[in-house]
């Protein structure tokens, strides 16, 4: 693989961020299976494929105290991830390009937290074989490293449509060119295709996927010869044989069944064997793509940890109370809805005010014993005392290990990074989300979310956030805007509501923390 063939110098990948590959995310997976990772806001992290550098500059710029290293192939993605470092400042973030074959721990040292995203499956076995090598010489005792990479069975169902693409675009150099008749013909096939039984519904659901994917994505995954699946088990064989051994998946509630038939429940339940488990989970599934968490193999783990672990770490939500004034200091049942519309029903009245303050004071993470006192406060102002408190907290713990272990609902940090500020008389982006302006649809704010930028008027918004501006000529700004496009749509409504609007929007804003103190 020498870098004048790399093809990602003709069609480089756009600014992306991975939050689950953030230290702080892997650092809390590891925590809730018994390890004793080091602190994520000042550990050393590698990240293999860094791409443009986007997802390691988030981290830095977050982690002033960590020490960062990206290694990519790509010239101009190494030359672009320099420029934005150097454009921010960043002296704890460091680049460099080289093929992953040449790198040895006398030159790089070891590493407390090492990531390969979109790498692993998209190169040749010998490559392969180095970046688990690496992982076994330049990770720390108590280090953590992640892959992902595609997998079976659900793989199988994505070659029909690869193949066709491929195929139809065969005779294309041109990324961008190939990519477009690829596209069309996947599109040709599924209106023309005769068997319009499991064929075509795999053809349709490959369509439908493509459509919120870049030409990037597509060109160097789904067009790419090197694309290669795995079972789970192979690939925990390939760690073994590496002195590693699964630790768990990047994002806990992939790990759960309660999403399966209760026949499925019931067998998985009754699998002792976790690796086999998480194989019959994928099979139940039909999954295509994984994100595995992996240790040393000589790592002591938990592999059923108790409710006691949420004492050593810190907790987020986003779930409020579904309907205004909801009734703690009862048992009455009450719902929370969170982001997407997702919601669970409790009636416990401790669980029920921790999860009103969470949502309260969320993006930002609460130490679980600070939680179980802000609820016990909550109740005691609602004039309500526990009958037993020592039982009542321990079915908060139980109650929030499930939750953050079977879903997206409550999630589990070991460390808070803090770049809020209020929005001030004349509102600023901080450094790291201008940047991230001009070439991604999300940013990453000072508090570590990943925020997708919605709609045009949103995006407007963000961009008259220089510093320059008081409300009221923000106000000004964004009705002009509003009434000078052509595109948007429901323009005396967003126009009467603007004031309402605006006012909210800085607030939610200053709250994730994207002003420049």
């Amino acid at each position: 693989m020498k870098p004048e063939q790399f093809s990602y110098d003709t069609l480089p990948y756009p600014s992306k961020f991975f939050v689950q590959t953030f230290p702080d995310r892997l650092a809390a997976n590891a925590v809730i299976f018994g390890m004793d990772p080091p602190p994520p806001n000042n550990s050393r992290v590698l990240e293999l494929g860094c791409g443009n550098g986007s997802n390691l500059i988030a981290q830095a710029y977050l982690m002033p105290d960590a020490g960062f290293v990206g290694v990519d192939l790509s010239r101009v993605h190494i030359d672009d991830a320099k420029a934005s470092a150097a454009e921010l400042g960043l002296e704890n973030v460091e680049f460099r390009q080289m093929d992953v074959t040449e790198m040895s721990v006398g030159d790089f040292g070891t590493f407390d937290y090492i990531t390969a995203h979109g790498l692993f499956s998209w190169v040749p076995e010998f490559v392969r074989k180095r970046v688990l090598a690496l992982y076994a010489e330049l990770l720390n005792p108590n280090g953590v490293g992640y892959i992902s990479y595609v997998v079976y069975p659900g793989a199988y169902l994505r070659r029909g449509a690869q193949g066709a693409m491929r195929f139809s675009s065969r005779g294309i150099a041109e990324p961008e060119a190939k990519v477009s008749r690829s596209l069309s013909f996947l599109k040709f096939l599924t209106e023309n295709t005769t068997d319009k039984s499991s064929f075509n519904r795999s053809l349709v659901d490959e369509l439908n996927r493509h459509r919120s994917h870049t030409a990037s994505d597509i060109f160097h995954d789904d067009l790419s010869e090197l694309n290669t699946p795995f079972y789970f088990h192979e690939f925990v064989e390939m760690l073994s044989a590496n002195g590693l051994q699964f630790l768990a998946e990047a994002e806990l509630h992939a790990m759960g069944a309660s999403d399966l038939p209760a026949k499925a429940r019931e067998f998985i339940s009754s699998l002792d064997d976790v690796l086999e488990r998480e194989q019959y989970l994928d099979l139940l599934r039909g999954r295509s793509f994984r994100q595995t968490l992996f240790c040393r193999a000589e790592v002591s783990l938990n592999r059923t940890p108790g409710p006691e672990v949420l004492n050593e770490l810190r907790l987020s939500s986003s779930l409020r109370p579904k309907r205004e004034g909801p009734e703690i200091a009862s048992d009455r049942v009450e719902k929370f809805v969170g982001t997407g519309g997702v919601g669970i029903e409790i009636d416990r009245p401790l669980v029920k005010a921790m999860l009103v303050y969470l949502g309260s004071v969320w993006p930002r993470s609460v130490p679980f014993p600070e939680l179980v006192e802000e609820g016990k406060r909550m109740l005691a102002a609602s004039v309500h005392e526990l009958a037993d408190a020592a039982k009542e907290e321990e079915i908060a713990r139980v109650v929030f290990l499930q939750i953050a272990m079977a879903s997206r609902m409550v999630e589990l940090h070991t460390f808070q990074a803090d770049r809020a500020a209020a929005a001030g008389e004349m509102p600023r982006l901080n450094p790291l989300a201008r940047m991230q302006m001009r070439s991604a649809e999300h940013i990453v704010t000072g508090l570590g979310i990943d925020m997708k930028i919605e709609d045009e008027v949103s995006r407007r918004l963000l961009e008259l956030l220089d510093g320059t501006r008081t409300r009221n000529t923000l106000f000004d700004e964004i009705g002009k805007f509003i009434r000078s496009s052509h595109e948007i749509e429901g323009k005396k409504e967003l126009l009467a509501g603007l004031p309402e609007w605006l006012d909210e929007s800085l607030a939610e804003l200053a709250k994730i923390g994207v002003f420049e103190a």
